[in-house]
């Protein structure tokens, strides 16, 4: 791999290098002022949200019973056709009829069984504003204080009157009682919120950071690109790092190679896994490189005392790449002898790991 030879090696840290400075430097989300977009306004269209939208919207407002979802997609539209804003629609249904599972247990032992106060179903119909990498974002910010005071005709001067908007009354009297309310429209109450459409793990799961991710940006069989929540890390590459490379890069610095030797050693030994047809991943970050087997979604079952009962293919993966178990010559205690492929040596114990997943911010900026 090109990339891993020495020279080509330290070349592409020095083009990451600059690449971090340019990205720190120029953020497109400092110019991206979504008033001033071409936005579509057809009225034959539904606008759902999607994944497809950035990690973070402003919630403007929610609607719920009959009329619900024909009040929001008027908003919509108007929030897109007068206002140039990036509106769509999300529907969410609760049910408050059934038993839920309450703290503490009952005379029997069993765990208490509770009921909601009110015994209702129903739909409430959420209108989600805008794209944004990141809740604090200056644009984020700037068009929640927008559509805080935005008056649209949609929802009337008198928003309690013939509507389907939740809490409208609440937000009429409010203003009636309080002077200072009337700064703030029908969505007064908007605030930041997630994009319901994507996963939790999307916002709680650890990713890497961005100059490790290009590190591994032009590897073929990156383990960035493992699908799975899990891999085994089968061999591992350690190179000597007496210095943050991003920060004070040094072309001619020996320190440097075997950070190189690692990358090559865990390169070489994926080609020769792949060969095999075996699932093999190769990992880089500023300490060392590794190289993982397989894709899972599940390590196994846990036990009661905390242990995982492994699943089969994960426990299969671990012994086929583990050390030998031999007998010390001349002697009757034994050792572990390291299994080697293409004179490359695995792991003594090989582990299972969580597959580094890469940032939130870098997948959405790479939409642009």
């Amino acid at each position: 791999m090109k990339s891993f030879r020495r020279d080509g090696f330290l070349l592409a840290v020095a083009a990451v290098i600059l690449t971090v400075s340019t990205v720190r430097a120029e953020n497109p989300f400092d110019y991206l002022f979504f008033p001033f977009q071409k936005v579509d306004a057809d009225p034959a269209k539904r606008y759902a949200v999607t994944e497809h939208q950035g990690p973070w919207m402003v919630m403007a407002t929610s609607f719920r019973g009959a009329g619900a979802e024909k009040q929001a997609h008027s908003l919509i539209i108007e929030l897109r056709k007068e206002f140039k804003l990036e509106a769509f629609m999300h529907r969410k249904s609760y049910d408050f009829s059934n038993k839920v599972e309450g703290r503490g247990i009952d005379k029997y032992g069993k765990p208490k069984q509770m009921v909601y106060n009110r015994n209702v179903q129903f739909d409430e119909i959420a209108v989600l504003v805008g794209n944004f990498e990141s809740l604090q974002s200056d644009d984020a910010q700037d068009l929640l204080r927008k559509i805080k005071t935005m008056h649209p005709r949609s929802l009337g001067a008198e928003p309690d009157a013939g509507t389907a908007q939740v809490y409208a009354g609440l937000r009429s009297l409010q203003r009636k009682l309080n002077l200072s309310a009337e700064r703030k429209g029908p969505m007064g109450r908007a605030f930041m919120i997630r994009n319901p459409k994507l996963p939790a793990d999307y916002f709680t799961q650890k990713s890497v950071d961005p100059f490790v991710e290009r590190l591994n940006s032009g590897v073929e069989h990156s383990l960035l690109k493992n699908p799975a929540k899990y891999s085994v890390q089968v061999a591992t590459f350690r190179g000597k790092v007496v210095y943050d490379i991003e920060k004070n890069y040094d072309a001619d610095a020996a320190v440097s190679d075997s950070l190189v030797k690692a990358a090559e050693n865990a390169h070489k030994l994926v080609i020769a896994l792949r060969k095999q047809g075996i699932q093999a991943y190769e990992y880089h970050d500023r300490h060392e490189s590794v190289v993982c087997v397989g894709s899972f979604n599940s390590l196994g079952v846990r036990q009661l005392d905390g242990k995982i009962n492994l699943e089969s293919r994960v426990a299969a993966v671990m012994k086929a790449y583990g050390a030998q178990r031999v007998q010390i010559p001349n002697s009757s205690q034994y050792g572990l002898r390291p299994k080697t492929l293409g004179g490359i040596q695995f792991d003594i114990q090989p582990r299972p790991i969580h597959v580094p997943k890469k940032s939130i911010g870098s997948s959405y900026l790479s939409r642009f």
